[in-house]
């Protein structure tokens, strides 16, 4: 594969898919008929629109790229034996979508064999599109990098939800209390804020490949660190730290590996 040059192709491709995306989520966005569908995973919801742009999505890869594998949140994965896997959450965030604040996205990802090698992340409402390319990672186009170390006191760690936590109580205990800023309720949103050097860490669990592919490529090509708990490589379960140095990196592994 010649990395720089397909992968400018499948960039391109994943920026059209968004732009038709986009037009879907801003369409829907702060209607007050979206229709809610149960979801067997407790405390998780999902809606008619969730289904509709994974479908979307789908069909333009597969306009482009009939033989590449599919995997998405919502469908049942197409499974081609390709080397070249994209990955779909049609929403993240669902909740924020429904309650009209602004944190959901749309993620897109492309995993050739083992690696991920693009990640788009996309918030039409606000107009911040986060891609990688050659090893950097971008907002609308402008490069941009994680921050510098902070000590863990002053640092900024963004959480989605307590109900992620098994041991949120412990955990709370142990870390949570000796931040002076935790902020709720990013999604993958907090990630990107991360990758541009605003939110020092992420800490999460409960999490599904397509809740971090897209993220994985874009931290990574900002200069941060993304790992599971215990500093394995993301998937090897189901936690998930994301830092802005590996100094950070090594304090919270410290104590959260003691926690999976």
């Amino acid at each position: 594969m010649q990395k720089k040059n397909i992968i400018s192709t499948f960039l391109s491709l994943a920026n059209y898919i968004a732009d038709t995306i986009a037009i879907e989520l801003l369409k829907y966005y702060k209607l007050k008929n979206t229709k809610l569908l149960k979801k067997k995973v407790e405390h998780q919801i999902v809606t008619d629109l969730d289904y509709k742009i994974e479908e979307i999505a789908r069909k333009l890869i597969k306009s482009v790229y009939p033989d590449h594998n599919i995997i998405g949140e919502e469908l049942k994965s197409i499974n081609k034996k390709s080397n070249f896997t994209w990955i779909i959450d049609p929403i993240d965030g669902t909740k924020a979508f429904v309650s009209g604040i602004p944190v959901f996205t749309f993620l897109l990802s492309l995993k050739y064999k083992n690696n991920y090698v693009l990640g788009l992340v996309d918030q039409p409402i606000l107009k911040e599109r986060y891609w990688n390319l050659d090893n950097k990672a971008y907002l609308n186009g402008t490069q941009i990098k994680v921050s510098k170390y902070k000590s863990l006191p002053n640092s900024i760690i963004a959480i989605t939800d307590p109900l992620m936590f098994n041991n949120y109580d412990l955990l709370n205990k142990k870390i949570f209390n000796k931040l002076n800023f935790i902020r709720w309720g990013t999604d993958a949103l907090g990630y990107m804020r991360c990758a541009e050097g605003i939110i020092d860490g992420v800490i999460e669990r409960n999490i599904k490949v397509w809740d971090i592919a897209a993220i994985i490529p874009i931290l990574e090509a900002s200069g941060g660190v993304i790992t599971t708990w215990d500093n394995k490589t993301p998937g090897t379960n189901d936690t998930i730290l994301a830092c802005n140095n590996i100094k950070l990196h090594k304090i919270l592994v410290n104590t959260l590996q003691k926690y999976i």
